[in-house]
C-alpha cells in the first residue's frame, strides 16, 4: 500500500516534557504568529499552502489512550517497562483518550486539521498478541473513533505499530526478535485492513523501526528495555524489515 501523509507538529517547548495546561489554553498558541515580522507572520497561513496539502497532528496509543488494563486489553511492554527501576512516568491514563473521544474530536475541529493519525494498540485488539485473543470492546473504540472522524470530515492515518508490543509476545517469545512475530504481525494487520480498512486510507506500518530495533533491544533505553547484545539490534531490524 503506498502511504502518502504529512505530519505539522507544534514544537511548543526545546526539550521533551510532561506538561500541563488549562483547557483551552492551546487556542492562544496561533496568537504568537499575528505578532511576528515579514515573512514570518506568513508562515503558517492555510492560502500559502497547496490546495490539498494534509494539515494533521500526530498521537501514539501509549501516550494518550490511558485506560491500560480496562475492557480486555492485554498488557504492553510499555505497561511492564515503566514499572521498572526508577522510572515514575507512566502512560496508564495518558491524555485519558479512551474516555475521552468527544473531547478529542472536538480538539481537532478547533485545530482545523484535515487528517489526524494516531496509532491502534495491538493489545488492545488482541489481548496476547494473537488472533485467538480478539478483544471486541477494543475494536469497538477504534470504529467509534474513526466514525466520529468521518463524521467531521477528517481523514484518519493509521498506525498498525508505535512500539507497544504485547507484552506476552515478548516474554514468551522474545518479541522483535524472534522470526515468528512476522506471521503473528501480517495476521494483525491484516485484521485491521478487513476491519478498519473500508473507512482508512492512509496507512504506516512501523513507526521509526530504527528506535524500535537499536533503542528498544541494543541501548535499553525504551520498551522493552533490552541491551548489551551488540548483535541483537540486527537481527530485530531484520524482523522489522520482514
Amino acid at each position: 500500500m503506498k502511504v502518502t501523509w504529512i505530519v505539522l507538529a507544534l514544537i511548543l517547548f526545546s526539550h521533551l516534557r510532561w506538561t500541563s495546561a488549562a483547557p483551552g489554553a492551546g487556542l492562544h498558541t496561533w496568537d504568537r504568529f499575528s505578532k511576528l515580522p515579514y515573512p514570518g507572520d506568513k508562515a503558517f497561513l492555510y492560502d500559502t499552502f497547496p490546495d490539498k496539502f494534509m494539515w494533521a497532528v500526530g498521537t501514539a496509543a501509549y501516550s494518550v489512550e490511558g485506560a491500560w488494563e480496562k475492557d480486555g486489553k492485554g498488557k504492553s511492554i510499555w505497561d511492564t517497562f515503566t514499572r521498572g527501576g526508577t522510572r515514575v512516568s507512566r502512560g496508564d491514563v495518558g491524555s485519558d483518550s479512551y474516555h475521552n473521544i468527544k473531547g478529542d474530536l472536538r480538539a481537532l475541529q478547533q485545530l482545523g486539521v484535515s487528517h489526524y493519525r494516531f496509532s491502534l494498540s495491538w493489545p488492545r485488539i488482541f489481548s496476547n498478541g494473537t488472533k485467538e485473543s480478539y478483544n471486541e470492546k477494543g475494536v469497538e473504540y477504534y470504529k467509534s473513533l474513526i466514525r466520529g472522524l468521518k463524521e467531521i470530515k477528517v481523514q484518519p492515518v493509521v498506525t498498525l505499530y508505535h512500539w507497544d508490543l504485547p507484552d506476552s509476545l515478548q516474554s514468551l517469545l522474545g518479541g522483535w526478535s524472534n522470526s515468528v512475530m512476522v506471521e503473528l504481525f501480517r495476521e494483525y494487520a491484516d485484521f485491521c485492513f478487513r476491519t478498519f480498512g473500508s473507512d482508512v486510507k492512509f496507512w504506516i506500518t512501523i513507526d521509526n523501526p530504527f528506535v524500535v530495533a537499536w533503542h528498544g533491544y541494543g541501548t535499553g533505553v525504551v520498551a522493552p528495555g533490552i541491551k548489551n547484545d551488540s548483535d541483537l539490534p540486527f537481527r530485530v531490524g531484520h524482523n522489522l524489515l520482514k
